[in-house]
């Protein structure tokens, strides 16, 4: 971009055309108070905080949505523009309750800190106080509109970052609010309940009710860490005091991956199982007691030698690389066991045989696009997913390029929650998903559409929608995730890359394809090996070894396995049905206990930091398998 030259406080300084003059003051440190702006989102001048005098302009002039020119002559602090912004606030403050003594936000609240820093002792205008609702009936949101200011930026952030449209502005005049959908409660709207808008709120119109006065932020810990929820890898900013958590934030959450979905800002927070912190022992009776962790690893050492030859491991891909190469080697190593698999082995044994019949098929999950490419894409194909109960993060990228004009395709037996944002939503009867996409790569390049849709039961005009949509687009995206995965059809995953290559829909030397892991790390547990080329049967070991850590095991075929095992082993964190059929239980880390490496579904590497210590006595599961192996007569590096 061009660059131009203007005069800021007498001070001749350089930016690019197309900025504005606020962006030129934040980039050379020239402080400009604003209140309605946030990096990220498009400005609308609603505040007036950040009024500048330019020559030639009759009036103070917001700095947020004045494009700079070569040669402006601007000017940020006159006693003029210090006595416009005092009154600014002091009609802000007027027009609803801002009492800061009894708010949450008090001490994190950019209004406050306005307050100050412009020394608004009193008011010299009459309060107005209009009764307006509070909206608490969301799980984990509080809106009270009585402390608004009326700024957007939760209506801008809901519409440009999450994509989700939610909020806009209702009513009229003073009686004007933040208005979900066609004003409806919070909780029974079409909101998501990513907390993009608390984030973004200036005041504590919107706050969350998990971290309500637990701390200001001042008073916390911040740590930046990755979200274990999916395999999104979206990073998290945990304030944390006195090895509490406070709340969860977005780092970046108006960049790319910087937002967060109800899973990795809530959720995590929102934790109620049981605990268990002390080793537990099933004894004769049949129940679990405690023991001490030595007396806990000697019966598990006495057992695995007595079968030795015969013991399986699980482990969660939700533990970080560094835990899950740990145990692998364990269990080759100590145990001497080579039957060792991952919870979502059976994703991984689908996918990865489906990429080895592509005629292209050596070069493993490399073969997929990143995220990032589904916002230049004209076109997106989601089948067998609903990627707002799964990868809600993932949706908000769909929804975003769909609002840029990709034309959005679902396929799915079942309504989903991307069926109303779609193009086209194709509708095979169940189970025919995979036939459907089997047969559109011979149907764009030879045509007809009679066979297909007596096969599929989707209509012959939908068919030729879609040949007509995604046959045309230069940039098309197949995302596809668990009702694809739970078929256990490798010639689908085959037939999903075959499609994506007869349009030729490369970027660079990869498919734009993109396959939704089911963990937060199973694309790293994957390439470090830990999952099993070939399916085995639980049923038949005499002991299994369950590093679970905080996941949980709901594959019932899983569990209906290991109810036959002679001796198992669950090294988790909180109690659940596996502990319940358990032999031994071994307390083990919750996420904000562990640190490590993380991959996300498209292979960006991430490093996971500790936010909490954890409790007395409880080691990591390096520490209690560097142990187990003492006892059984190896040392493991």
């Amino acid at each position: 971009m061009k660059e131009i030259t203007l005069t800021i406080d007498g001070k001749s300084l350089s930016g690019k055309e197309g900025d504005t003059v606020l962006e030129i003051c934040q980039a050379n440190g020239i402080d400009v108070p604003t209140l309605c702006h946030l990096d990220g989102l498009s400005d609308v001048g609603a505040c007036r905080m950040c009024v500048v005098e330019i020559e030639r302009e009759r009036r103070p002039i917001p700095a947020c949505t004045y494009p700079a020119r070569d040669g402006l002559v601007v000017k940020t602090s006159t006693e003029t523009l210090e006595k416009y912004r005092r009154l600014m606030l002091e009609l802000i403050f007027t027009e609803h309750n801002h009492f800061c003594m009894f708010c949450e936000q008090s001490g994190d609240c950019e209004l406050q800190r306005l307050a100050y820093r412009y020394q608004m002792d009193n008011v010299r205008l009459p309060y107005t106080f209009p009764s307006l609702p509070v909206d608490s009936i969301s799980d984990y949101l509080v809106m009270d509109h009585n402390r608004c200011v009326l700024c957007g930026r939760c209506v801008r952030v809901c519409s440009e970052v999450v994509a989700n449209h939610t909020l806009d502005f209702g009513r009229r005049g003073w009686k004007t609010i933040i208005s979900a959908d066609l004003e409806q409660p919070l909780g029974e709207s079409s909101c998501i309940s990513c907390g993009a808008c608390m984030q973004a709120c200036p005041t504590g119109a919107i706050f969350g009710k998990l971290s309500a006065y637990k701390g200001k932020e001042s008073e916390c810990q911040a740590t930046r860490t990755v979200c274990p929820s999916c395999s999104i890898g979206c990073e998290l900013e945990v304030f944390t005091r006195d090895n509490n958590l406070v709340k969860i934030q977005g780092a970046k959450f108006t960049e790319l991956r910087g937002q967060l979905c109800q899973e990795g800002r809530f959720k995590l927070l929102a934790e109620n199982r049981p605990r268990i912190i002390t080793p537990l022992v099933r004894d004769g009776q049949g129940d679990l007691t405690e023991h001490t962790l030595s007396q806990t690893l000697d019966i598990v050492a006495e057992n695995v030698r007595r079968r030795k030859g015969n013991f399986a491991g699980l482990v969660s891909a939700k533990c970080p690389n560094e835990s899950i190469s740990y145990f692998c080697k364990f269990m080759h190593e100590v145990i001497g066991s080579n039957w060792v698999d991952t919870l979502d082995g059976e994703s991984y044994r689908v996918i990865s045989t489906g990429i080895e019949n592509f005629k292209d098929g050596a070069r493993g999950l490399d073969i997929e696009c990143s995220l990032e490419e589904t916002l230049e894409a004209d076109c997106i194909l989601v089948v067998g997913t609903d990627l707002v109960e799964t990868h809600p993060v993932a949706g908000s990228f769909i929804r975003k390029a769909a609002q840029g004009g990709a034309k959005l395709v679902v396929v799915d037996s079942v309504r989903n929650a991307f069926a109303p944002w779609a193009d086209l939503w194709l509708k095979p009867e169940r189970g025919m998903e995979g036939a459907l996409i089997k047969g559109l790569a011979t149907t764009i390049s030879k045509g007809g559409t009679e066979t297909l849709a007596a096969t599929t039961g989707v209509g012959p005009e939908e068919l030729q929608q879609i040949v007509a949509i995604y046959g045309k687009a230069q940039r098309a995206v197949i995302v596809y995730g668990n009702g694809i995965l739970e078929h256990k059809d490798t010639s689908v995953i085959t037939a999903i890359l075959n499609l994506a290559a007869s349009v030729g829909s490369y970027v660079g030397d990869k498919l734009r394809v993109i396959s939704l892991k089911p963990r937060a790390n199973s694309r790293g547990a994957w390439e470090t090996g830990a999952a099993s080329k070939q399916r085995f049967s639980l049923a038949g070991m005499k002991g299994v070894y369950v590093l679970l850590g905080d996941d949980v095991m709901e594959d019932e075929k899983q569990l209906s396995e290991l109810k036959g095992v002679d001796f198992l082993v669950v090294q988790t964190s909180y109690y659940s049905p596996l502990t319940s059929m358990a032999h031994v239980v071994i307390p083990s880390p919750i996420w904000a206990e562990r640190e490590g490496t993380y991959v996300s579904l498209d292979g960006r590497r991430q490093q996971a930091q500790r936010v909490l210590s954890a409790k007395k006595g409880l080691k990591s599961d390096e520490e209690i398998l560097r142990e187990l192996s003492f006892k059984l007569g190896r040392k493991l590096s």
